[in-house]
């Protein structure tokens, strides 16, 4: 086979996959907000702990969910890891905004939708989740061990985002002062405020 050939042919191979994951992405928006169903009155508070719900459901096993200051963690906002009673444990930075919350939650989730293989701890491990103050080393634990690719982080981050994304487009929500400014502007405003909101380990 000439070079030129070659290269067209993987191009194309290329183009299928790319064609495939963009199916497979719009896919999994929809089916995730069909199967939230937030009603218009919902906060980003109701839609983290539906998101929580949601994906109890999708994995057919229990999920905990426990927030902590996360420090000393570069680049890390959460993490998730799958106990050996068969509960999923997901720590989520403790941050002031239930938007950036809900936005950690959907891209452990989107782990999840994706299958992408969650790390496991031992029963001892496992048993530290009852301390909350040990909860930010778990988390470094959890995402040094994690076997998670590049890849695959980028490719829940991509789903996690296009998920927020139809979230918001045309929600009204509750916690959120309506304003004149352009939904991204908004958006990212709503990650960065919500101060007097702080809840250090609230529960959803």
């Amino acid at each position: 086979m000439k070079f030129a050939t070659w290269t067209a042919v993987a191009d194309a191979e290329d183009e299928r996959r790319r064609r495939v994951n963009r199916r497979k992405l719009r896919r999994l928006v929809d089916e995730v907000t069909r199967d939230l169903d937030l009603p218009p009155d919902a906060t980003h508070r109701d839609a983290s702990r539906r998101v929580c719900e949601l994906m109890g459901e999708r994995l057919g096993r229990p999920v905990e969910v426990r927030f902590a200051a996360i420090t000393g963690a570069t680049c890390l906002s959460g993490a998730t890891a799958l106990l050996e009673n068969g509960t999923y444990l997901v720590i989520c930075a403790d941050s002031p905004s239930w938007y950036h919350r809900l936005h950690v939650l959907l891209h452990e989730f989107a782990h999840a939708l994706l299958q992408h293989e969650p790390v496991t701890l031992t029963k001892s491990e496992g048993m530290r989740k009852l301390a909350p103050n040990l909860l930010p080393r778990m988390a470094q634990i959890i995402a040094g061990r994690t076997t998670l690719t590049e890849d695959e982080e980028r490719e829940a981050e991509n789903l996690a985002d296009h998920l927020l994304e139809r979230l918001t487009e045309h929600h009204v929500w509750v916690d959120t002062e309506a304003t004149d400014t352009a939904p991204h502007v908004r958006r990212i405003a709503e990650s960065l405020e919500g101060r007097s909101r702080w809840v250090r380990r609230g529960d959803l």
